[in-house]
């Protein structure tokens, strides 16, 4: 079944997971890495209104994104501006002036305003501008007439802003996304959500005390007041003022979040469906090779020790962080684990292969926290997680992972709840997952069997050399996952970590690991 959104061609198949566009036939390549806040505001904006029925447009908003262009897109017919930087918005309206209907100036004196011009210019067809901005496209050689200026409502709180928000856009908007954006990111992800006219927001989910001059609600409510319109499943992008506490709302409202704020170019990475993939991803496959510092172990090893790179559930990371990650001249010499979000099947399907199709025997690829996209099973609605977990199978059997690291609640986001592991097994074992790793670290590890799946504790966090080293040490079992910090470690580091253990311990995949305890 296709439900439109608005005006869109976007096509809300299958599962409702995620609206598609039709493939690029050619784009249009506009480098902005130099250009105003203001101008990429604009630019972004107006991209979006561009590309919703179909991308024409693709954006160098930063030095990745021309790394995937490259990568990921040289395919496909394209040419480069010659104008960069600010001058690419006057490049961008000479040619698509046609495609927008005006103007939609935000309040200079309330940031907010951006992610309300945001969405008016999705639902409007209109271009995010300054005031400055606007007296000058008002005049020759565009005329562009003014559809909506912000500055009229001279709003004081969040709690204002969002609350018109609710009541006069949320009924246009997507009916299936959702998204919080920090108002200060300019592009990025803000193209994308023109493009799909979905509702935006920017609350602390921290705040439970009423904004009483606007109102009584206070942010949290108002964040459970948008939420409750959505059904159960809606997909939840950007990010949070306070993720603890975010990721734990949308939860209880049964919305998987794919993190994703300076997530670029996503219409285009959701447009070209037909990838190739020609890598096998799942442990076993192509089995890795254990690993010593030396090149033979010294008798039987005192522990096992895999490593497992945190943060892949986020989509942002794994356009930007990971594929630097990924460049490492260390990366495919040792086994290490990456967790990755198996929504990029669907998302950007081209991202996901590339990864696949260059990893090494040593890399195994794992489903990143908590399978479809980052929840905390303990919040979610429990008659939602069949759906859930069945979705995250399918995900993942695509993507051909066998193994998800699962974050809860509670301390070291452990994922210790008897039957809520035993749900994740009785609904992933038939797509073949053979192992969870459980939540972001604790001093100790332990794990369980459950139903013939091991359930592993992580060691962590590993957010430094001699941080994950001691970690090693102290610990007293002799099978360890260290849970690693991805910001602040890289392959390098973990090579160090292991020359610094010496041969006593043996370095295995994350699979490896758990079939060994099963």
């Amino acid at each position: 079944m296709n439900i439109p959104i608005g005006e869109t061609n976007a096509d809300w198949t299958g599962s409702g997971l995620w609206p598609t566009f039709q493939a690029p036939d050619h784009l249009d390549v506009y480098d902005i890495r130099g250009a105003s806040q203001d101008v990429q505001l604009s630019v972004t904006t107006m991209t979006g209104v561009i590309n919703r029925q179909q991308p024409k447009v693709y954006l160098l908003s930063s030095d990745d994104a021309a790394f995937w262009l490259n990568q990921a897109f040289a395919q496909i017919p394209h040419d480069v501006s010659p104008e960069t930087g600010d001058a690419a918005l006057d490049a961008l309206l000479n040619s698509y002036s046609s495609s927008i209907r005006g103007l939609i100036i935000y309040d200079p004196n309330y940031v907010d305003s951006i992610n309300i011009a945001t969405m008016l210019a999705g639902q409007r067809d209109g271009i995010v501008v300054s005031p400055a901005q606007a007296a000058a496209l008002q005049g020759p050689p565009y005329q562009l007439p003014i559809i909506a200026d912000l500055r009229i409502y001279q709003w004081k709180s969040r709690v204002q802003v969002y609350s018109w928000a609710e009541r006069n856009l949320l009924k246009s908007s997507a009916p299936n996304l959702v998204a919080g954006l920090d108002p200060k990111i300019s592009g990025a992800l803000r193209s994308f959500l023109v493009a799909t006219r979905t509702f935006i927001y920017w609350l602390d989910a921290r705040d439970f005390l009423p904004d009483i001059p606007y109102g009584l609600a206070s942010e949290q409510e108002l964040m459970k007041s948008i939420f409750s319109t959505f059904p159960a499943g809606t997909i939840h992008l950007g990010w949070f003022v306070d993720e603890p506490h975010g990721v734990s709302l949308t939860s209880e409202a049964a919305m998987p979040v794919l993190a994703s704020d300076f997530f670029e170019n996503l219409e285009v990475w959701s447009s070209v469906q037909n990838v190739q993939v020609v890598g096998m991803s799942r442990a076993g496959a192509s089995p890795a090779p254990t690993f010593h510092v030396g090149s033979e172990a010294a008798g039987v090893p005192k522990a096992y020790v895999s490593f497992t790179i945190s943060d892949g559930d986020n989509l942002q990371y794994d356009q930007h962080r990971m594929a630097r990650l990924w460049e490492d001249p260390v990366r495919g010499t040792m086994p290490i684990g990456w967790t990755i979000s198996p929504a990029l099947v669907r998302v950007a399907p081209s991202l996901a292969a590339y990864y696949i199709n260059t990893a090494s025997a040593n890399d195994e690829l794992i489903a990143g926290p908590s399978g479809a996209g980052y929840m905390f099973p303990s919040d979610w609605p429990q008659e939602q997680l069949p759906a859930f977990l069945s979705l995250t199978g399918e995900l993942m059997q695509a993507m051909n992972l066998s193994v998800v690291e699962v974050l809860d609640t509670g301390s070291s986001q452990a994922f210790v709840n008897q039957g809520l592991q035993e749900e994740y097994v009785k609904v992933l074992a038939p797509f073949g997952v053979q192992g969870i790793l459980s939540g972001s670290g604790q001093t100790q590890s332990s794990w369980k069997n459950v139903s013939g799946v091991p359930v592993l504790q992580n060691l962590g966090l590993g957010d430094s050399v001699n941080k994950t080293v001691s970690l090693v040490r102290n610990a007293s079992v002799r099978y360890l996952n260290v849970y690693i910090m991805a910001w602040s470690m890289t392959p390098s580091d973990l090579k160090q970590v292991v020359q610094q253990l010496g041969n006593e311990y043996e370095v295995v995949t994350p699979g490896r690991l758990l079939e060994m305890i099963t």
